[in-house]
């Protein structure tokens, strides 16, 4: 393998490194001097601790008290919880000291405050102090993309493989580094081939060559890279299944199937060939080939449970509730990933409408990442069996239990209010839950829409535009403003205004097609408002939806296909309020 020179030079200067913290009293002193103020106390605020080391007239005195200076006004801005100001200076120290402990906390820092800028230079200063250090390089070589350095990239990046336990495991290592960043992915994959390029002989970098480029889409690189690959290990099974991979990606599924299928090996080992050959078809959105693949690995070893819950989550996301059901039966009964198996469980039973059978599914959550969605969902499914009080008393008591997601849970309290025809209590839940978190996005979003319910639209668009002032871009609250001018305005130019921006922002989102529909449906243009109902009706076949639809087709004069969308639309939702209301005052 290619060696690399990765040390460079050593930032000039150094105050050496220093054993153990510095006393308190000794450094304010030492400050205070510096500000030829001896007796004077610190300020209130780090902002105004300054410092100009030409000021100071001994050089070696100057870099040590430059150095401890920075030190301190880090440490003070940490406890005051100024990261941004944390992070500036402890890099600031960096140019008074080639510590490797101090560049590692200083890039720790900077990461924490969000600033790649600060961070990379920081991380620099570290792998340059640590060359044999996997976690500096790492770092150093993922900010260095970041950063779009390409001259510190091509340092670091064959630094993190020659860090590594051995060649393979580094570029390996190196594909993941490297991947995710799609605005810097010609860098990356520009960077690993001239590393590839210097590294011929290893089937690694080329494999790693090849794992990069398919996952930025740059297909004609990853198949000569596989080729290469397996022309220097045939009997390597990742180069083959990275070679299926490249024929999924040019839509070839048949002969990456083909081509796993000869691949050797026990049941165990084949099923998981098959396993991956399905990442990878999830992966290029066949998922009805990855399910396939599922199967195979089942039918190759039964109890691969990994394996079922794939089959699984592609079976619900499909629709086929049955087969979904049957894999998370058993996931459940094997005791292997329950708490999964129990939540998904929960979510086909409410899909038919059992709100019993899906609350007991969902009360048996007691971990993981769906445990407190889970309770929500108990709670929800509470109310939908016509047990109010019973599902606020839950969602109370959940309150004790997960005190630090309040807002959630007075937001899922509010929702079944409003669903109940209840504004005026969901609004005083909501206003209990905005004591407790003030200008919570989530909770005054839905006061607008119960304020919306009891005509009081001023109020309604004073807490859409307080959730506008924080994110001018959420498009949940841009839809809501504007439909809400819609409906109860005559400002329609406005309205179309907040529309089209949720729109661009969210441009599948049929709450929001919906409401685009019917912004133009009152600024009289039929044609476009029909087109953007008929989108958000298929995507979204919702009685308020079907209620719009329906007026434009009348508006139209095409009243026999408003009345078929119409009626359609009773079969789910019978006592829908505006659907009801727009039948009646159309056609009586």
């Amino acid at each position: 393998m290619q060696t690399y020179d990765v040390k460079g030079p050593m930032r000039a200067g150094a105050a050496g490194r220093r054993s153990g913290a510095f006393a308190y009293a000794a450094l304010t002193g030492m400050i205070l001097t510096m500000a030829g103020c001896a007796s004077q106390t610190l300020p209130e605020r780090t902002d105004d601790l300054r410092i100009d080391a030409t000021d100071v007239t001994s050089p070696a005195s100057s870099r040590r008290a430059a150095y401890e200076y920075h030190v301190l006004a880090g440490e003070m801005a940490i406890q005051r919880g100024n990261r941004e100001r944390a992070a500036t200076e402890y890099v600031a120290a960096l140019d008074y000291s080639n510590d490797a402990e101090l560049a590692q906390r200083a890039t720790r820092i900077a990461l924490y405050a969000g600033d790649a800028a600060l961070a990379y230079r920081a991380a620099d200063a570290w792998a340059r102090a640590q060359p044999d250090s996997l976690d500096a390089q790492r770092i150093a070589t993922r900010l260095a993309l970041v950063n779009d350095d390409a001259a510190g990239l091509a340092e670091h990046a064959p630094a993190l493989v020659d860090a590594s336990a051995s060649p393979d495991i580094g570029y390996s290592l190196l594909a993941d580094v490297l991947s995710g960043e799609d605005p810097h992915a010609d860098l990356a994959v520009e960077t690993l081939s001239g590393m590839a390029q210097q590294d011929r002989g290893s089937a690694a970098a080329q494999y790693a060559l090849g794992v990069l480029a398919l996952r930025y889409g740059r297909n004609a690189v990853a198949q000569r890279a596989a080729e290469r690959a397996l022309a220097l290990e045939p009997e390597w099974n990742d180069a083959v299944l990275l070679q299926a991979g490249v024929w999924i990606r040019n839509d070839e599924p048949g002969k990456a199937q083909a081509l796993v299928d000869d691949l050797p090996g026990n049941a165990a080992t084949r099923a998981e060939y098959h396993m991956a050959l399905a990442r990878l078809l999830i992966e290029a959105d066949q998922d009805e080939a990855a399910l396939d693949e599922f199967r195979h690995a089942i039918a190759l070893q039964p109890d691969n449970n990994e394996a079922r819950y794939g089959q699984a989550i592609l079976s619900l996301s499909q629709g086929d509730l049955d087969q979904a059901e049957d894999a998370f039966t058993r996931l459940y009964e094997s005791s292997d990933r329950s708490d999964d198996a129990a939540y998904y469980l929960g979510t086909i039973a409410e899909q038919r409408r059992d709100y019993a059978e899906a609350a007991g599914w969902y009360q048996r959550v007691e971990n993981g990442a769906h445990a407190f969605e889970s309770q929500v969902r108990a709670a929800r499914m509470i109310y939908k069996q016509g047990d109010l009080a019973g599902a606020r008393a839950r969602l109370v008591s959940l309150r004790s239990t997960y005190p630090e997601l309040a807002n959630q849970l007075y937001a899922a309290e509010g929702q079944m209010l409003y669903e109940a025809n209840q504004p005026v209590a969901a609004v005083d839940i909501y206003d209990q839950g905005l004591e407790e978190v003030p200008g919570n996005a989530e909770l005054l979003y839905g006061r607008s829409i119960a304020y919306e319910r009891l005509g009081r639209v001023d109020a309604a668009e004073a807490d859409l535009r307080a959730v506008l002032d924080d994110e001018p871009d959420d498009a949940r609250a841009l839809n809501a403003l504007g439909y809400l001018l819609t409906n109860h305005t005559r400002d329609y130019d406005r309205a179309l205004d907040y529309i089209q921006k949720a729109l661009a922002a969210d441009p599948d989102n049929p709450a929001i097609l919906d409401s685009m529909g019917w912004v133009q449906y009152r600024l009289g243009h039929l044609d476009q408002a029909r087109h953007y109902l008929e989108r958000a009706y298929r995507a979204y076949p919702d009685g308020e939806v079907a209620a719009h639809l329906g007026e434009v087709l009348w508006a139209q004069g095409d009243r026999d296909a408003a009345r078929r969308v119409w009626q359609d639309a009773l079969a789910d939702n019978p006592d829908h309020p505006i659907l009801r209301a727009t039948m009646n005052r159309l056609d009586p």
